[in-house]
């Protein structure tokens, strides 16, 4: 009997898969991958495959996968990073890519234990941007090898605020421990172009040591969605304090 052909919603769901999995996890025993297969009524050893043929048309990888993708493989990955939010944006808020609808929270503050209440706006698609992020960095941060996901942070490397498109782009993101982020977000640190660390010189001798002293000198770059140089161009001229 010939195999039942993929669809289009398959497809997109098993490339969002693709986008949060650790490249070395793409294998039919992970148990995400046995959940997916169930979901959409697939084998595991099919679904692994068809992430493989996935890494096949991933540009920001240097090891092929599979050659034999289909037609319908390429416009499904063209059709969602061309348009990502369309995609992800239903996990946090229909109004994805933008602020949410405020939300209200108590908080628990002043002398004499005053809740008082504020008014948020949270960030839409950021959890799979994280997801994705940490995965190609296969969940260590780029510079101290920290594996610990409480610790760790999908770093925007042009801020979020400032490109829209680029939000949801994974070649701008790094996976950095919540020090570095903060660092980076501050331009206290930031990356040449051989991805070699950069130290403010705003930032005082003790700190930059003390940085220098548990991270390496140079970004450990991941598996795939290696960071566009454009956007670090962008971090040492716009974001960087540079004297």
């Amino acid at each position: 009997m010939p195999s039942r052909p993929w669809t289009r919603e398959e497809l997109l769901q098993v490339l969002q898969l693709y986008c949060v999995t650790s490249f070395g996890r793409i294998h039919s025993r992970n148990p995400d991958i046995q959940q997916m297969a169930a979901h959409i009524d697939r084998t595991p050893s099919a679904v692994a495959l068809k992430m493989t043929n996935f890494a096949g048309l991933d540009p920001t990888i240097e090891r092929a996968g599979m050659s034999n993708h289909s037609k319908l493989d390429k416009a499904v990955w063209d059709e969602f990073f061309n348009n990502m939010d369309k995609f992800i944006g239903s996990e946090e808020t229909p109004k994805s890519g933008e602020l949410s609808e405020p939300q209200i929270e108590f908080i628990h503050a002043g002398p004499a234990g005053i809740d008082v209440m504020r008014i948020t706006k949270t960030r839409v698609n950021q959890t799979f941007f994280r997801k994705l992020i940490l995965a190609s960095y296969d969940n260590k941060c780029a510079l101290t090898g920290i594996d610990a996901p409480e610790l760790l942070v999908a770093s925007h490397i042009v801020p979020w605020s400032i490109d829209r498109e680029a939000r949801t782009n994974p070649t701008n993101g790094i996976c950095l421990n919540a020090l570095h982020d903060r660092a980076f977000d501050e331009g206290m640190i930031t990356f040449d172009q051989d991805y070699s660390v950069l130290f403010s010189p705003k930032l005082p001798t003790h700190a930059r040591e003390t940085l220098a002293s548990f991270g390496s000198n140079k970004m450990r770059l991941p598996a795939r969605f290696i960071p566009e140089k454009k956007f670090l161009d962008y971090h040492r001229s716009e974001v960087f304090v540079n004297g």
